[in-house]
């Protein structure tokens, strides 16, 4: 373990918390409250299938209204199977989506405020249809295509997005060749290092069983901080609640922090999926998130919101 060093600067929090932003910010506003703590970003996803050919200016102007910062997760596919040969990342390092690629980046150069958009994430993994070791690709085809939709964003002015660059915690499978070194596009093209990882407890020992954040991130990040200079954030975390004390894994998270001095940011996955990730399951685990800044220790989380412009 690294001996603990505290940084002088506050890591952010975060959520996805559905089914904002497309139903407004009250599910965001509402978590905030049960927590007892600001949420500074919020995250959602959308998929190059079914959305349209331009990112959603009224849920960005929506999220920045309130001082947060926007995080998309950009998908190339339509949920659902991995092997999705359409999305194969060398077809769109070759450029058979260029035209889609290019209206998203005009749109979110005419958004003009800064949105952080995360690219393909979880690379490292075999689940989706831009995975290194899934639907005939290669990590090198990874970052041909991450080159391509940068130069494209590049070439239509979108300098006001920062790229989020964000494998898993670990690599499936844990192959040399498929270790999530070999998709870094660079540090030019890349703002913020991220990583995902989940405390999937007791019933998936599979996933390693009930595990500290320490256990799932410590590792990663003592690779991932050798790729460049940029910021880290923790883009994907939450526990599950079988095999161990959710409040006590929280508690330990945050506790956690000074072990990483270039963590900046931590977003939790408040949604039921695959276990119930919710940060307000069971209620006595939401009281482990409360802030500790003068803000939310008296209690004013209502009042802080309320001085927020919406």
């Amino acid at each position: 373990m690294r001996r603990r060093t505290r940084s002088s600067e506050k890591v952010l929090f975060g959520a996805y918390a559905p089914p904002a932003p497309a139903s407004g910010l009250q599910p965001i506003d509402d978590l905030s409250r049960a927590l007892n703590r600001q949420l500074d970003i919020v995250l959602w996803y959308q998929q190059w299938a079914g959305w349209g050919a331009r990112a959603n200016s009224a849920w960005l102007t929506m999220v920045t209204q309130t001082r947060r910062k926007p995080v998309v997760t950009w998908e190339p596919w339509k949920p659902g199977s991995a092997d999705q040969p359409r999305f194969r990342l060398a077809r769109i390092a070759a450029g058979d989506f260029d035209t889609y690629i290019e209206a998203w980046g005009k749109s979110l150069r005419a958004f003009g405020k800064p949105v952080f958009l995360r690219l393909m994430h979880e690379m490292n993994g075999n689940w989706y249809p831009w995975g290194g070791s899934a639907n005939g690709n290669a990590p090198s085809d990874f970052v041909a295509a991450w080159h391509r939709v940068h130069a494209i964003f590049e070439a239509v002015g979108a300098m006001n997005v920062r790229w989020v660059w964000c494998p898993l915690a670990e690599d499936v499978p844990a192959k040399a060749c498929n270790r999530f070194e070999l998709y870094y596009p660079g540090a030019r093209f890349v703002d913020v290092l991220a990583l995902d990882g989940y405390n999937w407890g007791s019933t998936f020992p599979e996933h390693g069983g009930w595990r500290s954040f320490d256990s799932i991130f410590s590792s990663a990040y003592g690779r991932i901080i050798e790729l460049g200079p940029q910021p880290v954030w923790v883009a994907e975390t939450a526990s599950a609640s079988e095999g161990g004390e959710k409040a006590a894994w929280v508690r330990e998270m945050f506790a956690s922090v000074g072990n990483y001095p270039r963590l900046r940011a931590i977003i939790w996955f408040h949604a039921q999926k695959e276990r119930d990730w919710r940060a307000t399951s069971p209620a006595a685990a939401a009281a482990a998130f409360a802030s500790d800044d003068d803000c939310a220790a008296r209690h004013q989380v209502s009042s802080c919101l309320s001085g927020v412009r919406r």
